[in-house]
């Protein structure tokens, strides 16, 4: 094992000896760039197998200081420095500008990624974004699926009966439809079932929104929360022989 030290101004790396360590209290003088430093200060033992000298030539000093002549790595060798195995050590002038750009881009992208998989609980829990939301997704053809909690909906009212007597066969539906949650869905369907005797199904048919919106709603693609819409749409019974119906909610 030999004693290694590196001079704080050139980054020099010398080999040392104990008298040169103790004659001045470890002060001694780079033989290359002449700066006095302690090397107790960065002295390590490294075994003798690592080193290559690299011969630098003595000159005389005026002064008291033990010049240490025999470099390890020489500063000018090192492009960037390095420790005394050789591993490289960071620049002070190193630019980190592209490095920080290049994070933010991946961070736009990131957040990018996770608006567009949160679509649905965003638009939700932010309404004021609803707008930048819709225009996002169409511009990206994509759609914002509302949530569809089906126990959260309640038919409040329903009515079943014949158009006008001129035509005994069209009868019309209408109901109100509540929507129980704190923030908007998406409108169900209503899925009626004309039924007979004993409530024997004999027919049954879906209405979708665009189907039992009225008039003045139906461009209506939200459920509100905490809201009601009213329902009302057309059927031919024909013949069947309907003598009752039942109405459900459903989401197809």
């Amino acid at each position: 094992m030999i004693l290694v030290t590196q001079c704080p101004d050139c980054h020099a790396t010398f080999r040392l000896t104990a008298v040169q360590l103790h004659a001045h209290n470890g002060d001694v003088r780079c033989g290359q760039c002449r700066q006095v430093f302690n090397g107790f200060l960065a002295l390590i033992t490294v075994p003798e197998a690592y080193i290559q000298s690299v011969a630098i030539s003595a000159q005389p000093v005026p002064d008291q200081f033990p010049s240490v002549t025999e470099a390890v790595l020489s500063s000018t060798e090192q492009s960037p420095p390095t420790d005394h195995f050789g591993i490289p050590l960071p620049s002070e002038k190193e630019d980190s500008r592209p490095w920080l750009a290049i994070n933010m881009l991946l961070l736009a992208l990131l957040l990018g990624q996770v608006v567009h998989a949160y679509r649905t609980e965003i638009f939700v829990a932010f309404p004021a974004l609803q707008p930048l939301l819709r225009d996002y997704c169409h511009l990206v053809q994509c759609e914002i699926d509302l949530p569809r909690h089906l126990h959260l909906l309640s038919l409040e009212s329903s009515d079943l009966r014949i158009s006008s007597p001129a035509e005994p066969d069209v009868v019309v539906l209408t109901a109100i439809i509540r929507n129980h949650a704190l923030f908007p869905q998406e409108l169900p369907a209503l899925l009626l079932t004309i039924t007979g005797t004993g409530e024997q199904p004999l027919a049954s048919r879906v209405f979708t929104a665009r189907d039992y919106l009225v008039d003045s709603a139906a461009e209506q693609s939200i459920f509100s929360g905490e809201s009601e819409i009213q329902a009302r749409c057309f059927l031919n019974t024909g013949d069947v022989g309907a003598i009752g119906y039942q109405l459900e909610l459903i989401y197809p």
